[in-house]
């Protein structure tokens, strides 16, 4: 008998998706590592969020209260690249592919995009090392309007 109701999803899904939403969270941690715990076996963590250069500039979500005509913003915490890449990999995730992506006409980079795995021998397992390998697009999803950074300037 299920006595807590998180125990029926334990290992369940095979992909988790978080779409500009981690921007909201103060601590990555806990969201990589129960992730981690539901997803199963060979499983995908995709994550889409507004790039960090973008709301180091200012950018912040917000929207227009119909109502009252105001603008409000919403909470959020800045989160750099490398706390994302360093929470996957605390979480014993392995980072497949990572894709900075703009709209024509923008400057910096509007959305960072992150593909994690869980390899089938991590469930459990004791192993070292981070898993941080193979940094390349297999598997990633283009966001629509946006083309991805490109390393050289032409």
């Amino acid at each position: 008998m299920l006595t807590d109701p998180r125990e029926a999803y334990d290992r369940c899904p095979g992909h988790v998706e978080a779409t500009l939403v981690l921007e909201h969270v103060e601590a990555l941690g806990p969201v990589f590592r129960g992730t981690r715990r539901v997803l199963r076996d060979g499983g995908t963590f995709y994550l889409a969020e507004l790039h960090p250069t973008r709301q180091f500039g200012g950018t912040q979500a917000h929207f227009e209260d119909e109502a009252t005509g105001e603008t409000v913003v919403i909470e959020a915490f800045t989160h750099p690249v490398s706390e994302f890449v360093d929470a996957g990999a605390k979480a014993r995730f392995s980072l497949r592919g990572m894709g900075e992506w703009r709209a024509d006409g923008d400057e910096h980079p509007r959305l960072l995009t992150i593909r994690f795995d869980m390899e089938p021998h991590a469930a459990g397992s004791q192993r070292g090392g981070t898993g941080v390998n193979d940094l390349t697009d297999s598997g990633h999803i283009r966001p629509p309007f946006y083309r991805r950074e490109s390393r050289h300037r032409h």
